[in-house]
């Protein structure tokens, strides 16, 4: 009796593993079935305020008159001035482009810092609450005729803005100046 119920017990589990193994989704899926009846049509939402314009969050300076004295111990003309916006969290996650007009505002010929042609050079330096300028030239600001030469203008740009909207050289000043529509 005792071998009956072995081979009972080895004859149901063989059964019920090929039970389990032949069930299957063999058949063909049925037709879809018919939509249903459209909801009503709810309520029109508020309007939202107008979103600033994607440079909104950038600022700049006017242009910036220069007064570089010489650093006897490094041999370099400087200048600095307090830019409060200019901060840990700025130097860290944006970033702050300068601008140097080496004519006047009536016949501009911007470039952007670091500047070097022969044997000029202009470099900045960022740091929490300024920015400073270096030059082996006395490059501060003269007023000829009437017109101002050698003005600084500073652009800063958050960390939050930079990704957005289109890709531009930010050395490039004419592109900058008709991104940001600068005035002058």
């Amino acid at each position: 009796m005792k071998r009956i119920s072995s081979y009972f017990f080895v004859a149901c589990m063989f059964s019920l593993m090929i039970g389990i193994t032949s069930c299957g989704k063999d058949g063909a899926t049925g037709p879809a079935g018919a939509a249903g009846a459209n909801g009503p049509k709810g309520d029109k939402g508020d309007k939202g305020d107008k979103g600033d314009p994607g440079s909104a969050n950038i600022t700049y300076s006017d242009w910036i008159d220069t007064q570089f004295a010489l650093d006897t111990a490094s041999g370099e003309y400087a200048w600095g001035v307090d830019v409060e916006a200019i901060n840990a969290e700025l130097l860290s996650t944006g970033f702050v482009k300068v601008y140097f007009n080496l004519f006047t505002a009536d016949q501009p010929n911007i470039s952007s810092v670091p500047y070097l042609e022969g044997d000029l050079y202009i470099r900045e330096v960022l740091t929490d609450g300024g920015l400073l300028l270096f030059s082996n030239y006395n490059v501060s600001t003269q007023t000829i005729n009437g017109n101002k030469r050698f003005q600084v203008r500073y652009v800063i740009v958050p960390g939050n803005v930079a990704a957005r909207g289109k890709n531009i050289d930010w050395s490039n000043y004419a592109e900058v100046k008709a991104l940001l529509g600068f005035k002058n």
